[in-house]
Parts: C-alpha cells; structure tokens; sequence
C-alpha cells in the first residue's frame, strides 16, 4: 500500500498510553522532568495534568539506509497500538518532488504506533519528530520553548519558505538541510535529546517534506 510521511510533535500524553486505546501495548508517558511516569489514568499535559511525550521516543538511526521511530499511524487504538510498519521512501514527494526527496529513495523508516491519527489519511504516517509541527494540540510551551516553528509542518516548513523556489534543485536543498539545522540548534541547544530528534529530519530524512512511501506491517 502507499501513502505519504508527514512529521509532528506536540507534547501531549500518546493516545496509545491510555490503557483503553492500547489495552496490554501501552506506550510510554513521562512527567514534564522526563521521568517515566507508570500511572496509565494520568491526564495529558495538554489537557492540564502531567503525562506528555518522553523525548527518548526520538527516532534511532541504524545507518543511512535503516532507522527507527515513533508515528501516529491511521487506525483506532486497540486495532493499532503497538503495530509496526515499514515505510519504503519511493523518492518523491507528496506536494512536490525536489532533490531532497530522491535522495531518500531506497530508505527504509520503520515506524511503531504510539499515537492514534485520528486526521490522519489512509496510508499517512506522522512521524514523531521534535520540531516537526505541534499540530492540533500544543503542549510543548513549557518543555521544549514556545518557538516550534510553523503550527503544521514545524521548522521545515519555515526553512521551505525562507528558501523559496526560485533555486536551483541542489541549492535548495543543500539550504533547506542547513536552515533546519540551524534551527534545530537554536531551540534545542539546551536540550540534546530534543536535538537529536530535529537534526534526524535535516540528515537521515534529507529534509524532505511529506515524502512518499510504501508501506506493510512488520514484526
């Protein structure tokens, strides 16, 4: 099946860490410390209590073919939580096709559902990752800083229209990588986890906005 990749991450308690969406596969939630917090009925920080995203669900990179990670997947809860996926780049976009999206063909993302896409289309998997976007809900103020860049789409989507596109192919993306990662070292220069995270969608991901993809369900 195909689909396409978009990015996210607002903070908010995973759908999946409320034991009624993901019944025994309940991902994990932290305190505003990022300390594991077990309590499973512990409200989310965007609705005001204490349970929000640990930043140790950043993606892992394998090497630069193969990398891990966390996404809202489309589904509900319990048919969904805890499923994994295997995303293949096809080296193209779904809005457009730049340089920055041939260069992840042939990579392969492996995704986990820890979050329920609720508007997410058939086929979209959001990407978790630090300054991808705080989407629908922001609870990212006071844990990783209120500049998050554009509400969807996050610092990319900045660095997209700070670059423009009146340059040429190589150009834009060697601009857009490098925009990105300086945003991603101003707002988390503090925060290395956070860094990590926003600097995977500048190097592994090649900067590449909504890229398109294959996609099956893996162990």
């Amino acid at each position: 099946a195909s689909g396409f990749a978009s990015r996210y991450w607002d903070c908010c308690k995973p759908s999946c860490s409320w034991k009624d969406n993901a019944g025994d596969n309940m991902a994990r939630q932290c305190d505003e410390s990022m300390n594991i917090l077990e309590d499973p009925s512990a409200k989310s920080l965007c609705e005001g209590g204490p349970a929000t995203t640990c930043l140790s669900q950043i993606p892992i990179v394998v090497d630069d073919n193969l990398a891990y990670a966390f996404a809202a997947c489309p589904g509900n809860g319990p048919n969904v939580c805890g499923k994994c996926f295997e995303l293949s780049f096809t080296g193209e976009g779904k809005y457009e096709t730049k340089l920055n999206h041939q260069k992840l063909k042939g990579k392969k993302l492996i995704v986990m559902a820890s979050n329920i896409g609720y508007d997410v289309s058939g086929g979209q998997f959001d990407i978790m990752i630090p300054g991808g976007g705080v989407g629908a809900f922001d609870g990212c103020a006071n844990i990783l800083g209120s500049n998050m860049g554009k509400r969807y789409g996050g610092f990319l989507s900045d660095c997209e229209e700070e670059v423009g596109w009146n340059v040429s192919d190589e150009e834009m993306y060697e601009k857009r990588k490098s925009c990105l990662t300086e945003k991603c070292n101003n707002a988390f220069s503090d925060k290395e986890q956070a860094l990590e995270g926003c600097l995977f969608l500048a190097n592994w991901m090649e900067g590449a906005g909504n890229p398109l993809h294959e996609y099956q369900e893996v162990e």
